[in-house]
């Protein structure tokens, strides 16, 4: 990742800046330099200074269109923003290898002060195209102006409160360790997505696993997954399953609680039936889920 490569490259007064920038695109997209340096709290001079190396370093995107220049930051930027904070708190001390890459996130193997090995996953939702957002209106809400910045905060900050709340029912969940902006750091386990599985061993027996980690979810947690489906389901070489990806995730008492969780109980049949030939019937396993 860039942004890592830069980390001994800055000194306080660099992150000072860029934070002044992310605090003025909480206004509009564009911040002006009367802005940067007011947040900031640097004279005229100190200010200009920074932001041309930023700027240089290829942080910030300048707009010079409008009758005052202004800038903006980009994803490189936010994820040292990111980093430098979870540096800061020892949650993460090195960065490794990928080990996943998908349309709206990128995940990585990290390292904490005391050698423990996490899984640093950081959003990037926008990066494909800004059709999308119509999927992401439950995080933005009506707000008249937002970044894919902002979006990627709140959804870290979503997933990982979904995390807190299955990780304490004890099932085989990753612990989330921290976040901070648009990355979240959790436990590495290790497995592979369902899709990638030509054939597995005990199909029937992973199926019901997946039911029965849904229904206790949906139960105990009051969380409905929203997305399911094989790309976001993890089997390990035991056969234990893991359900990743809850960034769409909606509270029981949603509106649409009950269609999205017929729905992704109607994803996982059909993908059983398919590939596994495997038979189920739905609305048999949807009475359960309201059966204690």
């Amino acid at each position: 990742m860039e942004a890592a490569k830069l980390l001994k490259k800055f000194d306080k007064e660099d992150f000072r800046i860029l934070m002044a920038i992310e605090i003025g695109m909480k206004r509009s997209e564009y911040v002006t330099v009367n802005n940067i340096r007011f947040y900031s709290r640097y004279p005229k001079e100190e200010t200009l200074f920074r932001l041309k190396k930023v700027h240089k370093l290829d942080l910030i995107i300048r707009n010079s269109s409008e009758r005052e220049i202004a800038y903006t930051l980009n994803s490189k930027a936010y994820d040292l923003l990111a980093l430098h904070s979870l540096v800061e708190k020892g949650i993460v001390s090195q960065l490794g290898a990928v080990i996943g890459k998908g349309k709206e996130s990128d995940v990585y193997s990290c390292m904490d002060d005391n050698e423990n090995i996490y899984a640093l996953k950081i959003y990037r939702m926008g990066r494909r195209s800004f059709k999308s957002i119509k999927k992401y209106r439950d995080l933005i809400g009506e707000r008249g102006h937002f970044s894919w910045l902002y979006v990627n905060r709140l959804a870290a900050r979503k997933e990982f409160d979904a995390l807190e709340k299955i990780y304490k029912l004890k099932l085989n969940t990753p612990k989330p360790i921290g976040y901070n902006r648009h990355i979240i750091v959790m436990e590495y386990l290790r497995g592979k997505e369902l899709v990638y599985y030509k054939s597995i061993d005990k199909p029937e027996y992973i199926f019901n696993q997946i039911i029965d980690q849904m229904r206790i979810i949906y139960q105990e947690a009051n969380l409905v997954h929203g997305d399911l489906g094989e790309f976001n389901i993890v089997v390990d070489e035991e056969g234990n399953i893991l359900i990743i990806d809850w960034v769409q995730w909606v509270h029981s008492g949603h509106p649409n609680a009950v269609s999205l969780l017929k729905r992704d109980i109607e994803n996982v049949c059909n993908y059983f039936k398919k590939k596994f030939k495997i038979q189920s019937n739905i609305n048999e396993i949807l009475s359960k889920f309201y059966q204690k």
